[in-house]
């Protein structure tokens, strides 16, 4: 098999999900590395929970992960990103010594500011995408996640049922 060759293109459908997650990923790190040229220090995969502290105040480490739908280990390591650039301060919450809030500084609001006028870009990018492809990428995730709400990935598998093994 030449090196080149996509190994995952080939096996198909059953490896859709893969093939989301890479283009997620190609696209975030796209953003990523043009982030600094729109005054962006903020990490790519940041942006989202330094938007939710700006609108929500300070929040628990459970809560950011919980409300931006990112693993808890992740959130964890994101936020100790966050607050080695100063863009957030991490303290223990007096009414309960497990909990970390998380709130923005004063660099992280100016952070802020950049984000926001840096979305619109990145938006404008989507919609031009969008447009290339002839699908409408935000109506077709939103589509799909409503029907994974409505009935589970694993549920649609067991209404198939279990292939038997010889």
């Amino acid at each position: 098999m030449p090196a080149s060759e996509d190994f995952v293109v080939k096996l198909g459908l059953p490896f859709l999900a893969h093939r989301f997650r890479r283009a997620g990923e190609t696209m975030r790190d796209g953003y990523g590395e043009w982030l600094p040229e729109a005054h962006v220090k903020t990490p790519a995969r940041g942006l989202s929970t330094m938007l939710l502290l700006e609108e929500h105040g300070p929040c628990g480490i459970m809560e950011i992960s919980e409300r931006v739908k990112l693993s808890h280990p992740l959130i964890i390591g994101l936020v100790k990103t966050l607050e080695h650039e100063k863009l957030v301060k991490v303290s223990d919450d007096p009414a309960d010594g497990r909990r970390r809030i998380v709130k923005l500084t004063a660099k992280g609001r100016d952070q802020v500011n950049a984000i926001r006028l840096a979305s619109e870009t990145i938006a404008q990018a989507y919609r031009d995408l969008s447009d290339e492809i002839g699908v409408d990428l935000l109506a077709t995730i939103e589509r799909l996640e409503a029907a994974m709400r409505s009935r589970s990935f694993p549920d649609r598998l067991r209404e198939i049922g279990v292939p038997s093994v010889k």
